[in-house]
């Protein structure tokens, strides 16, 4: 695994800068529905990117983002550490909330990402996660269809066959993704309420077909939950055994 795919999933299918501002408040949209403090709490941000999503955070959050490399355009407003690996330099219990937005699919190890997280989070803290589905037919990262159904080994080879890889991708699907983070935490799931809302958490859509998509119940979306494009979980620490 080369160092730029430790972290850095934000120079491939995400690095688009039109819409941050969206993306960023659709998250604070979420952790505010999972919260009732009324403080300004102290956020980590794992991968920064260009840093416009880390920016708009720091409006709500004293945030702090960390990335294997710097590829900020925007500075200002957070506190940014370069780190050399997918270690968190961080004390035990440091953050009220951690994000990892479109970062697991570039870790090989999915595991230890979740369990430094956890080790970072407060006990009454909440993790943000999205990820791209592996089951949902178009692989953003490189504009590909069905390819990425692949193992990811075998797909990662053939994207440099066809002399189209940036960085290792490992998706996964609703399955795995619930089976991992389940190890570690209580898992809410927020994929179908986005789709049920999605002019609530800042998604571009028109006002017709957001009032068509409210129409349909929610039990529905969760039953697709697996086919969704996005997974969105809201984390949050437990004493389950694995």
């Amino acid at each position: 695994m080369t160092e730029k795919s430790k972290y850095a999933g934000y120079s491939s299918g995400f690095a688009v800068n039109a819409g941050r501002r969206n993306k960023a408040m659709k998250i604070v949209e979420i952790l505010r529905e999972k919260t009732e403090r009324q403080e300004r709490l102290s956020l980590l941000d794992i991968g920064t990117g260009n840093g416009e999503i880390a920016k708009y955070l720091s409006e709500f959050y004293n945030v702090v983002s960390v990335d294997v490399i710097d590829q900020r355009v925007v500075q200002e407003g957070f506190k940014f550490i370069q780190v050399e690996g997918e270690e968190l330099p961080f004390a035990d219990q440091s953050f009220d909330v951690v994000i990892s937005n479109h970062v697991i699919e570039h870790v090989e190890n999915a595991d230890f990402h979740l369990s430094e997280i956890k080790r970072v989070l407060k006990e009454d803290g909440l993790a943000y996660l999205a990820t791209p589905n592996r089951f949902w037919p178009w692989e953003a990262h490189n504009d590909l269809l069905l390819l990425h159904y692949l193992p990811a080994s075998q797909f990662n080879r053939l994207l440099k066959m066809l002399g189209r890889y940036q960085e290792d991708v490992f998706l996964m699907t609703w399955w795995t993704l619930n089976r991992k983070t389940k190890k570690l935490f209580s898992v809410n799931t927020v994929s179908e309420h986005i789709c049920k809302w999605p002019l609530k958490y800042h998604m571009q859509c028109s006002p017709f077909l957001a009032k068509i998509l409210s129409l349909v119940p929610l039990q529905i979306y969760r039953m697709f939950t697996f086919i969704n494009p996005t997974l969105v979980v809201v984390l949050k620490k437990t004493t389950r055994l694995s």
